[in-house]
């Protein structure tokens, strides 16, 4: 009875339906005006606003990225999904372009633990742009783990995706060489908490003393 019912959950196990990708296109926060230099109003300042529900971090030169209304003066094709893209920003808080944005991602069981992913893409706006787009992923530790870049291309509608899949991406950077390329549709795979220090240490003794255990019975037996 116990071999059927793990055969049951088993199947039922191999038969769930893998977890969608999360989503965000940052149609929920007011865009500014896309006018490059200008300040960044403070409604328009993404940072941890998808933290507790999304577990990621968006970060610039000025400690937050810029959501832009990019439809006025572009239209609505400019954009993946109009009207909002995200920008970078200058340390004096300015929309550029020109700097890179980073995203991390945290649990959302505990947004102070650090997560990895093992997925993430970003698109580049629709506008015609000569420009080179890259994305970099970066591990738990900092180091550079997977790379990609892509020319957005001059023909109108095309844009650029840029596309990861690296195990243990704890962080991601992206930008474009001209300076000029706003971003839409971020999108990352399932997220797994990174296990703190002690966690670790105590897996380890755990192991460790599981280890002896057998070992202890292994040689009862062979006196036995």
């Amino acid at each position: 009875m116990t071999r059927a019912l793990a055969a049951f959950a088993a199947v039922l196990t191999l038969s769930a339906p893998a977890a969608a990708n999360t989503l965000i296109t940052f149609e929920s926060l007011p865009g500014m005006a896309n006018t490059p230099g200008a300040a960044v109003p403070v409604g328009s300042r993404l940072s941890n606003q998808f933290l507790a529900s999304d577990g990621v971090v968006f970060s610039s030169g000025a400690g937050y990225v810029a959501v832009v209304d990019h439809v006025p003066g572009c239209g609505t094709t400019c954009t993946p999904t109009p009207p909002n893209v995200i920008g970078g920003t200058a340390a004096n808080g300015t929309l550029s372009y020109g700097t890179p944005i980073t995203a991390s991602f945290f649990s959302t069981a505990n947004t102070n633990v650090k997560a990895t992913t093992n997925f993430v893409q970003v698109l580049g706006e629709t506008f015609p742009d000569a420009s080179t787009l890259t994305l970099e992923a970066y591990g738990v530790g900092g180091n550079l783990i997977g790379s990609v870049s892509v020319n957005e291309g001059n023909v109108f509608g095309t844009g650029a995706t840029l596309s990861l899949s690296v195990a243990g991406i704890q962080s991601v950077r992206f930008y474009s060489n001209g300076g000029t390329v706003a971003f839409d549709n971020f999108e990352f795979g399932d997220l797994s908490a990174v296990p703190e220090p002690a966690s670790w240490a105590m897996m380890i003794a755990g192991f460790g003393l599981a280890g002896a255990a057998a070992r202890r019975r292994r040689e009862r037996l062979a006196i036995a």
